[in-house]
């Protein structure tokens, strides 16, 4: 059996623009998610939906997915959506959201689709603090704690914002000045090169989480296509904010990436991975308090 796990960034929640203004961008995006099918799709800036019941189940009807939404101090909540007839949902933990920018949650959920499964999947949507590096590790930090609460078996996705360790470095002069003051290490000297601070990346590496992407491109042997895994995302700034990282538990069970084009629908391509459950019939239960 396969799962397909998918982020998706909403951009305002598909329905209106930085100002408030109505547009059509919902039906695209939802057109995008149902050419992949996704059996867990981790959203984010899902505006207005816990504020209006109605946007979250017009949303659940429109792809056939059941949503999980998190408190958000910004408004730009982060949402799990899950298939039920492959996952079952567990347990919705959200206590934690406040101490965030853009707030979490996280879902602990059953495989369906397999049996053998015996440890649950935990899943959080996550939208990293975009101001700075530092704060958005250590909400890494955080999420990184609470997705080793239930099994020790999950999976985080979403906008991370920051480059991952692997990554080549963009064009940092094309990329606007708000943007590289949060994602790069400071210039002390009027000579030196930008660079990026990767400090997310490796917090989420400390807690013996894998980039998805990172891992697929080591696994291909042809030149240039590793390179093509890691292009950028982010429709501005030239990084691949947009990632999935998985415990360490998962790794032989991840067996694909791809990035999925938004067009005009997102300001952030998709991503999705492919997970085969046949690998994780031997991953044992972790508990840790």
């Amino acid at each position: 059996m396969l799962l397909t796990v998918m982020t998706l960034n909403f951009r305002y929640g598909g329905r209106a623009d930085a100002r408030g203004r109505p547009d059509d961008r919902w039906g695209d995006l939802v057109e995008i998610i149902r050419k992949v099918e996704p059996d867990l799709l981790l959203g984010q800036e899902a505006h207005g939906w816990a504020v209006d019941p109605r946007l979250q189940a017009d949303a659940e009807d429109d792809v056939g997915l059941r949503a999980h939404v998190a408190p958000s101090r910004s408004g730009a909540h982060t949402v799990v959506m899950h298939r039920t007839s492959t996952l079952r949902w567990r347990q919705w933990e959200t206590k934690y959201a406040h101490d965030t920018h853009h707030g979490f949650g996280v879902a602990v959920l059953d495989v369906l689709a397999d049996p053998e499964v015996q440890v649950p999947l935990t899943a959080i949507s996550a939208h990293l603090n975009p101001y700075s590096v530092l704060a958005a590790a250590q909400e890494a930090q955080l999420l990184a704690a609470r997705l080793y609460r239930y099994g020790g078996m999950g999976v985080i996705g979403g906008d991370i914002n920051h480059l991952p360790p692997g990554d080549p470095e963009p064009d940092w002069e094309s990329v606007p000045p708000y943007n590289r003051s949060s994602r790069c290490q400071r210039r002390y000297l009027p000579d030196q090169e930008w660079c990026a601070d990767r400090e997310v990346g490796f917090t989420l590496a400390d807690a013996g989480l894998l980039d998805v992407a990172a891992l697929i491109a080591t696994r291909q042997p042809a030149p240039g296509t590793a390179e093509e895994l890691l292009v950028p995302t982010g429709h501005h700034g030239g990084v691949r904010t947009d990632q999935i990282w998985v415990t360490d538990n998962m790794t032989e069970a991840v067996c694909d990436y791809r990035r999925v084009g938004t067009g005009q629908a997102s300001d952030h391509d998709a991503t999705l991975t492919t997970i085969q459950t046949t690998a994780l019939h031997h991953v044992e239960a972790r508990e840790w308090t």
